[in-house]
């Protein structure tokens, strides 16, 4: 095997579509640190370690709009690149660091693609609509009723028990994805979180503003009543009364 010689920004994008590692040197002929990576370069696709491996060099200055496209403002400057994607770069001529590099990078798996980030994105959008619609009153707390984590979940519980209100809740502390996602998903970032109807209500302060002023009790549905009947869905093993 050689180096390969990429000459255009075509041959380049199409090179490094490439599901295996792409090593890829920036180099300008002028520069002697340049003529020192291709000579290393020459040795490590002779290296049977690095079987699987793609190399390929391409003079920067010949395609600027890449060299832009991917920060390359010095050579040399060398890319790690995985199905288009940058993975891990090395600037400057380090030989010793380009090989621990690229050894790092061929024991990781193949890097999460932008689709797979999206759909776990949706899926988890899934997950966290179908649980603040799980019941007419759901809450978001740390532990559960019987046995709250934290003062505030503890003070919210007790507000809603004055109310006999008919709700079930979910333990985020159990749950590492729900507890991190429903902060974005809501744009609410701490807990507890309460929900009337599938729209978040608000955390502590808001619940216990709207039971000073005597709001809160209209809005709450009761123990017994037709509308937590109708409302209540399969809950999920969390959920808790």
């Amino acid at each position: 095997m050689a180096v390969t010689n990429l000459t255009n920004a075509d041959e380049f994008y199409a090179y490094v579509k490439s599901q295996d590692l792409s090593v890829v040197h920036f180099y300008a002929a002028w520069a002697a640190q340049c003529v020192q990576i291709n000579d290393v370069l020459d040795e490590m696709v002779k290296s049977s370690d690095l079987n699987g491996v793609n190399f390929a060099k391409i003079a920067a200055e010949d395609v600027p709009e890449v060299s832009l496209k991917f920060g390359v403002s010095a050579v040399p400057t060398i890319l790690l690149l995985k199905n288009s994607e940058v993975t891990d770069r090395v600037d400057g001529a380090n030989p010793a660091e380009l090989l621990t590099r690229v050894k790092q990078q061929m024991s990781l798996k193949n890097p999460i693609s932008a689709a797979e980030i999206q759909k776990s994105k949706e899926d988890i959008e899934v997950r966290l609509k179908k649980l603040i619609n799980q019941a007419p009153c759901m809450l978001f707390m740390k532990g559960n009723p019987s046995n709250p984590r934290c003062g505030f979940s503890r003070t919210i519980v007790s507000i809603l028990n004055s109310h006999k209100a008919d709700y079930q809740t979910f333990d985020i502390l159990q749950d590492n994805e729900v507890r991190e996602g429903l902060k974005k998903f809501s744009d609410w970032p701490t807990y507890p979180q309460l929900y009337l109807n599938g729209e978040l209500l608000g955390g502590l302060d808001i619940v216990r503003e709207l039971g000073e002023t005597g709001d809160l009790e209209a809005m709450l549905p009761k123990v017994g009543s037709e509308e937590s009947r109708e409302g209540a869905s399969e809950p999920e093993h969390q959920a808790e009364a």
